[in-house]
């Protein structure tokens, strides 16, 4: 997920006396303002409240996201927070100010980082900024320019977590055969581990590995696939802004015949995936498309502990 906004500090108004507003520029008061202000705005996000965040702004203020687009104007902020509110899901944000310097009268350049958290197990993001803040003639401040900056690298295990809802244990019924799969993070938490058992209805078992990490050079996350019949498949994993998440892989059998297919994962439930595989080949010949279900197994009932054997 990725909000537009989501990890910029946008200071809110701060009201003061017009007899006292010359002692904000005092660094003390006005590190004690930033503070006051970004805890507010922090508020306002996670209540997800665009015409109040937009409210910080000047009326005409101006904004440049990381790629360069430029949203000039109170109205135009409003509705670019609307959509990113829209289009990604809830959760709370850090703020870590850097550096606080008036460099005129009224007028104020604040750098720093924010981190965003979302709710659940979802991809931690983090952004850098520069804004520029003017003090009005009440006495109020309002931003009146924000940069965002190109993030810093996060790490493979922060990377990973937009993929932490495989973790867990899964079981897949189809064609009389079971597939039993654990995931569960490798012990230095730079990828993703699966174990998988399969049974087919004739009872013939194969088992395999699943290995997901974090390939820096393509920006993607990478699955290497192997099985106990010397089989193997990789590839790269994109996301669609339905929520989905799909894997093209390539590989081939235990007897050398290559292989490909397209696995895609959607939700069926907060416990339940389906899984489809389309556009498999197998030796160059096409093969129908499989749509299959799993489901989470649910943890093991605790045992009351006036049952639990004493030492």
């Amino acid at each position: 997920m990725s909000l537009r906004f989501a990890l910029l500090l946008l200071p809110v108004a701060l009201l003061c006396r017009p007899l006292v507003c010359a002692a904000v520029e005092e660094p003390a008061v006005l590190q004690k303002v930033v503070a006051d202000s970004s805890a507010k705005y922090a508020e306002l996000f996670a209540k997800q409240d665009a015409a109040g965040l937009a409210a910080l702004f000047t009326p005409e203020a101006e904004y440049v996201d990381a790629d360069g687009v430029v949203f000039h104007g109170r109205a135009a902020i409003e509705a670019e927070l609307a959509a990113g509110f829209a289009a990604g899901g809830k959760g709370t944000i850090d703020i870590q100010v850097a550096s606080i310097r008036p460099i005129a009268d009224g007028i104020l350049i604040e750098e720093g980082a924010t981190t965003f958290q979302p709710e659940g197990d979802g991809q931690v993001s983090q952004s850098r900024y520069v804004a520029l803040h003017a003090r009005q003639t009440d006495g109020s401040w309002l931003l009146a320019g924000v940069r965002e900056l190109e993030p810093p690298q996060l790490s493979a295990h922060e990377q990973l977590k937009t993929l932490a809802w495989l973790l867990g244990e899964w079981r897949e019924e189809a064609a009389g055969g079971v597939t039993r799969t654990t995931w569960k993070w490798s012990d230095d938490g730079v990828a993703l581990l699966a174990n998988f058992t399969m049974r087919d209805a004739d009872g013939n078992l194969r088992n395999g590995t699943h290995r997901v990490g974090w390939d820096a050079e393509k920006k993607q996350f990478r699955s290497w696939i192997f099985d106990s019949e010397g089989g193997f498949a990789e590839g790269h994993w994109s996301p669609a802004v339905d929520g989905t998440w799909s894997v093209q892989l390539h590989g081939a059998t235990g007897d050398g015949t290559r292989l490909a297919g397209l696995l895609t994962y959607s939700s069926d439930g907060g416990n339940g995936l389906l899984i489809e595989q389309t556009n498999r080949t197998l030796g160059g010949a096409a093969l129908p498309p499989v749509a299959t279900r799993v489901v989470r197994r649910p943890p093991e009932p605790q045992q009351p502990k006036s049952q639990q054997p004493k030492n």
